[in-house]
């Protein structure tokens, strides 16, 4: 079997029985945490080649994250081609510049990384003018389902809005009749410190409390946090999605 497009030393089987694997951890580390939800695994398909993410679908994955654009747009042109893009949510979970919004909006079923008034507007305003040609109006949907990317560690090479703005931000979107916030997304701290970790998704899980209670936020449900390396943490502290690549592909 050709295995090129994979991560080193990783084929089409493996990385199906790295996805179950990484189900059953989850749900392992759920149960340990004495929740009673189970966390969705949004597979983080950054890089790898459209075989590769044809295949991980295959495997059952239906919830997929892009960091960047370009490969956002190529995967789902793939998967329409495949004939299963509309088996799958694809979500834009990389930095989101303006002259990027209508390319996003042409392929995304979602954006989780809003973190700035002006982005929010260009958002909904691209969307509104978009009209057919969006991926949410060719799947019949009424609006967007979008995140607030949060920096909670504050650590300057990190995206995402001031923990302070995000009520604010929160409101803005509540604002827009084609958006719809669905929760918080954030990157958890670079630091080996597990304690500092999991400090910081105890914050975001009580800041995504306080947008819920805000009139209009209700639907602020979801807290996306938590990686491969810090999946105790994210779950133990309320995570509702978590991001997973490089267990299920291998290293790049």
């Amino acid at each position: 079997m050709n295995t090129s497009h994979y991560g080193v030393g990783v084929n089409q089987q493996e990385v199906c029985a790295n996805f179950s694997a990484q189900q059953r951890r989850v749900h392992q580390l759920a149960v340990q945490a004495e929740r009673r939800d189970i966390p969705r695994i949004q597979v983080a398909v950054k890089t790898q080649s459209a075989a590769t993410i044809r295949d991980v679908v295959a495997c059952g994955a239906t919830y997929l994250g892009h960091n960047r654009v370009q490969e956002l747009q190529a995967t789902a042109t793939d998967l329409r081609a495949a004939g299963i893009f509309d088996d799958v949510e694809l979500h834009l979970i990389g930095n989101l510049q303006s002259n990027k919004v209508n390319h996003t909006l042409r392929h995304a079923t979602g954006i989780d990384t809003l973190d700035r008034a002006a982005i929010i507007d260009r958002v909904a305003a691209s969307l509104e003018r978009l009209g057919e040609e969006s991926e949410i109006a060719r799947r019949n949907r009424d609006y967007l389902d979008v995140m607030i990317q949060v920096n909670i560690s504050g650590e300057a090479t990190k995206a995402g809005c001031d923990p302070e703005a995000t009520v604010d931000l929160a409101r803005q979107v509540a604002t827009k009749q084609n958006l719809r916030l669905v929760g918080l997304m954030t990157i958890g701290p670079l630091t080996d410190d597990r304690a500092a970790i999991r400090a910081a998704y105890t914050r975001m899980s009580a800041l995504r409390e306080q947008v819920a209670a805000v009139p209009g936020c209700e639907s602020c449900q979801e807290l996306s946090m938590g990686m491969s390396a810090d999946l105790p943490e994210a779950i133990g502290a309320g995570a509702t999605i978590v991001r997973i690549g490089r267990a299920i592909f291998g290293e790049r």
